[in-house]
């Protein structure tokens, strides 16, 4: 079992600045009522220099946000290709480091490969994707991927990914049934936080995220056992 560093608040300020840039991003997206996922990218200074959120089912609004956001409302509009749009050009792709909070998918994992970015950071497997390890493992190219491989924040960034999904529909929703037998405590927390909407108004009123999970900190931490039980799929590999 993961060792109790502190409180949920400590952890966070532990956590590496693109983690808690991506997993930043994902609270917004909870916000938007969309699927919370994020990404961040890091330069070779350490800082971060984009960042994104999927927006595929975020309505693409007034012309001023499509100009801004033009894959926003399309199945494109993934976490990782909002980042990976801010990045110019002529920028050295390869001393960047992208993070997301779910690993990335097929098509991200490829854009990833043809522009070159260095390595791969992620916070939890993507519970969308029932794939074979080895099959998502192929669709690295050769790009170094590591997981964080924390229970704590791949519980707490599974729990947003899949809160959105509980809110509105609840037990039928398609990413909850599947999830059960793989995460039984982690798709039970879910749906007992999204019967009431225990985190959606916290998130569109900007409280931050470490501390709108502290109050839930036990039940997040007991969910975790999945983690335990049945281990990241992807595991840290180069």
């Amino acid at each position: 079992m993961e060792a109790v560093k502190g409180s949920i608040v400590d952890e966070w300020k532990e956590l590496p600045l693109g983690a808690r840039a991506s997993l930043e991003q994902q609270w917004k997206g909870l916000a938007d009522g969309g699927l919370p996922c994020g990404s961040a990218i890091i330069g070779a200074d350490g800082s971060v220099v984009a960042a994104g959120r999927n927006h595929a089912y975020v309505a693409a609004g007034k012309i001023e946000t499509r100009a801004q956001l033009p894959l926003q409302d399309s199945r494109l509009a993934h976490a990782e290709l909002n980042a990976l749009a801010l990045i110019p050009t002529a920028a050295d792709h390869a001393l960047l480091t992208l993070w997301s909070t779910q690993h990335p998918c097929l098509m991200c994992a490829s854009a990833v490969r043809f522009t070159g970015i260095g390595r791969v950071n992620f916070i939890a497997d993507d519970p969308s994707d029932h794939s074979a390890t080895g099959a998502i493992e192929a669709t690295r190219g050769g790009v170094p991927y590591d997981a964080l491989g924390s229970p704590l924040w791949w519980t707490a960034s599974n729990l947003l990914f899949l809160y959105n999904s509980a809110v509105q529909r609840g037990e039928e929703a398609r990413n909850l049934k599947s999830n059960l037998p793989r995460y039984p405590r982690l798709v039970l927390l879910t749906l007992k936080l999204a019967k009431t909407d225990a985190l959606g108004p916290l998130a569109r009123s900007s409280t931050p995220l470490a501390g709108a999970l502290e109050k839930h900190e036990s039940a997040i931490r007991e969910a975790s056992k999945d983690f335990v039980k049945k281990g990241v799929s992807l595991e840290s590999r180069a």
